[in-house]
């Protein structure tokens, strides 16, 4: 009794303001230039979001029903370490707690810090102007972090396809544009040479952790005999994957790199028609660079950092010191929402970081909206997956489990009016409900904005990774992404109204949308999106606009408009809309414009088919983490009933589609029904004779184009 006698006379003493609200409606302010011992009002603002956060706790426990808001002033708040949100600061339905910047683009959350320009000075150590190429010497510019009170630089590990994302090492950004650490070549790749030793291959169960060792066939390499730690980062099996290699050794003799970790896949020759596998010939996608090397600052925006020295080297590309220079240093989240209900986070950038933005776990009502996410290490926000010291494992089939979890369910989660890009491996994680009895997890991602969310990692790192079970993406624009704009697993999802412009421009078997190898994940509806301009760089890619992997089934494609979507590649049977062996697939009245081809399949055949079934991993997603036998399973999908013994015929149906200077399919086996196709109605997507159409559609109507994508677009590109 004493001691909450004894917490009630401090609380009224350092906020005195907390005993003077007579009505429910209290408004905390946090400024630049407040202090933590001052009241929290407009003219006495706190300093710091995490005395905030302790103010809230303190007047919720007073009135759990008041209704509060913290409003940040403008500024910069550079974060050391993560707000935690739990049910302390949690509000109710008809009150959720408000954290809202003041002003929209003007209150930001930094998780690095900044450089004076002033502290650089021109390189001219002896030792080190004869390790950079004759091109910049006398132009390159250094700072000793040391003295900046810099000393955590961040691990450099393999990452890329196969290894769950952690936090970046330290990135260097020059007016808010990121640097490149430097790398030989500039642009472009090396070829893979002889192959001496592929190394262990862990998708086929080695795990003897052996590296590969290759040959080279280049000269620059030799100038390279004092560098120490030489990354390389590129595709060496599969166009599909890109992966982060360290060297371990270069043998200058005969001319051999031996690299310390495996890639998942073993490596393979760019060059060299070694292998006898089809999958493992020679490969137009296959190649590397060079990077964090101090002897490649050879262009402007290129820098090093020698981890032992603390000295960072930067070949400028403006005034340093006119510029706005910043290192990343957090590799935790700035906001954590852990047990966390109604609350609200509003107008407010998130900069400069390793890691995450933002972390939500066993969680509901929470509503991220008007918030700017860039520069980040990992993803802008992830429901219930850290991308932090997460441990690596393998699935029965020895592909990468890339989906452990914390344990814990999130639900009613809506992102909107967001703009995100240029985050290292991703975007948002959006995960919720309940996928053995298939409860909707009812989270939302609206009226938000991604580009270039692959900077680190360029395959399988989606603008939008979906899980779960009933979650929403409406009104969304993904553009300018290298591969795929939302990846899905789970059940009956709704992705519509948005718009997929240039992506996938740099990889080979997949898809701006792209689902695999698990079929209890069904029910999802992918409609009324636009999709246009996705076809690969490379003509050999094979590429679609909606991918439906490894036995997928049970999806409905319907009401899209497609233009300039999908290639066949090498594969020579990519399309707009792709299964590999799945079925019970509806492709159902979209509009298919100057597609090479509208729908692709390889069909399995039964022997395939038979032993997919039985393969550890379907055993495992379709008896273990869900029961496709179960009650629940078959009432839902009853396409389900069989699905172990009756194999039979395996369809996907086509219906009633438009194709407009398109060819229907190339290959596979469908159902056919009412599709229409013809080369003069019309000249762009915008002006298609609709009229015309009737005759064959009567019921047809323009594709809504202004319905898709951004509505009351909050952030231009010009912006």
């Amino acid at each position: 009794m004493v001691k909450r006698i004894f917490f009630a006379i401090c609380s009224l003493l350092i906020f005195p303001q907390l005993n003077s609200y007579a009505s429910n409606e209290i408004t905390l302010y946090v400024a630049l230039d407040g202090n933590d011992t001052n009241s929290g009002s407009i003219d006495k603002p706190l300093a710091t979001a995490s005395k905030a956060l302790e103010v809230v706790s303190i007047l919720k426990r007073e009135n759990e029903n008041a209704s509060i808001k913290v409003i940040f002033k403008e500024g910069v708040y550079y974060s050391s370490k993560p707000q935690m949100l739990s049910s302390n600061q949690s509000g109710t339905k008809c009150n959720p707690v408000v954290f809202a910047g003041l002003d929209r683009n003007k209150v930001v959350f930094h998780g690095g810090s900044k450089l004076d320009g002033n502290h650089f000075y021109l390189c001219k150590n002896k030792e080190i102007q004869r390790r950079l190429p004759e091109e910049a010497q006398g132009k390159v510019w250094v700072i000793d972090l040391k003295k900046e009170g810099i000393t955590d630089y961040g691990v450099m590990k393999q990452h890329g396809f196969g290894t769950v994302p952690e936090p970046a090492p330290l990135e260097l950004f020059i007016n808010g544009e990121t640097q490149t650490l430097a790398r030989y070549p500039n642009s472009g790749t090396l070829k893979i040479g002889k192959i001496y030793d592929k190394g262990s291959v862990p998708r086929v169960g080695d795990f003897s952790n052996r590296g590969a060792e290759f040959g080279y066939e280049y000269d620059r390499i030799n100038r390279w005999k004092k560098a120490d730690e030489i990354w390389l980062h590129g595709k060496f099996s599969h166009g599909y994957n890109d992966d982060h290699l360290k060297i371990e050794s270069i043998d200058w003799v005969k001319k051999s790199i031996k690299i310390a970790q495996p890639h998942l896949y073993g490596l393979y020759s760019s060059l060299y028609d070694d292998e006898t596998k089809l999958m493992e010939k020679p490969s137009p996608f296959r190649g590397y660079y060079a990077y964090n090397l101090l002897e490649e600052i050879d262009q402007p925006g290129e820098y090093f950092i020698d981890r032992k020295t603390g000295k960072l080297y930067i070949y400028p590309k403006t005034d340093l010191q006119e510029a706005e220079i910043e290192v990343s240093l957090n590799e935790s989240p700035f906001f954590s929402f852990v047990n966390a209900s109604y609350i609200i986070l509003e107008n407010i950038t998130f900069t400069c970081s390793r890691g995450l933005a933002i972390f939500i776990n066993n969680s509901d009502n929470i509503k991220i909206d008007h918030c700017e996410f860039s520069n980040l290490g990992t993803l802008a926000i992830s429901i219930g997956k850290m991308y932090q010291n997460n441990s690596r494992d393998f699935y029965p089939d020895g592909s990468p489990d890339l989906e452990e979890s914390v344990e814990g369910n999130s639900t009613n989660i809506t992102i909107s009016n967001c703009l995100i890009h240029s985050t290292g491996t991703g975007g948002f994680r959006m995960a919720g409900g309940d996928r053995k009895n298939l409860i909707p997890g009812n989270n939302l991602v609206y009226n938000c904005q991604f580009f270039e969310t692959d900077r680190i990692n360029h395959t399988y790192s989606p603008s939008i990774s979906l899980q779960g079970v009933g979650n929403i993406i409406r009104n969304c624009y993904f553009h300018d992404l290298r591969h795929q704009a939302i990846s899905f697993m789970g059940n009956d999802h709704i992705i519509e109204y948005s718009r997929f412009d240039n992506v996938c421009t740099d990889a080979d078997d997949s898809g701006a949308i792209y689902t695999g190898r698990d079929p209890s994940s069904r029910g999802t509806q992918i409609r009324y999106n636009y999709f246009s301009n996705i076809e690969p760089e490379n003509k050999e890619s094979s590429m679609a606009g909606i991918y439906f992997d490894d036995g997928s089934g049970g999806m409905m494609v319907k009401n899209n408009f497609f233009y300039k979507v999908g290639n066949p590649g090498h594969y020579r049977n990519f399309s707009a809309v792709f299964f590999h062996g799945g079925h019970d697939n509806i492709v159902d009245n979209n509009i298919f414009f100057k597609c090479e081809v509208a729908i692709g399949q390889t069909a399995w055949n039964d022997d395939r088919w038979k032993a997919f079934l039985v393969s550890p991993l379907m055993k495992e997603r379709l008896r273990e983490t869900v029961d496709i036998t179960s009650r629940v399973y078959q009432d839902r999908y009853p396409e389900l009933k069989d699905f172990f013994t009756n194999i039979g015929r395996r369809l996907n149906k086509v219906e009633r589609n438009i194709l407009l200077q398109s060819q229907l399919a190339s290959s596979g086996d469908y159902f056919l029904r009412g599709n229409f196709s013809v080369d003069d109605f019309g000249d762009s997507p915008q002006h298609i004779h609709y009229d015309a159409l009737k005759k064959y559609f009567p019921d047809i109507k323009p594709f809504p184009f202004e319905k898709c994508g951004i509505i009351n677009d909050q952030f231009s590109e010009d912006e």
